[in-house]
């Protein structure tokens, strides 16, 4: 960790669990899109892409 990962959102934390964890959290779909697009953790980008599309299904059926 690095030490200006205190003064950071949890999205740009230097550590790809922190972030995994801030997306499990978040509503944003804009936010999550972005980090779907450019996250540099290959996993990190799946699952902000799964999130979001989730969360588009869930807005749309409502």
């Amino acid at each position: 960790m690095k030490f200006s990962d205190f003064f950071v959102p949890k999205y740009v934390h230097s550590d790809p669990n922190v972030r995994l964890k801030f997306i499990s959290k978040s509503k944003d779909i804009g936010l999550l899109e972005q980090m779907a697009e450019k996250d540099g953790d290959e996993n990190v980008r799946k699952s902000a892409a799964e999130r979001a599309q989730m969360l588009k299904g869930i807005l749309s059926s409502a």
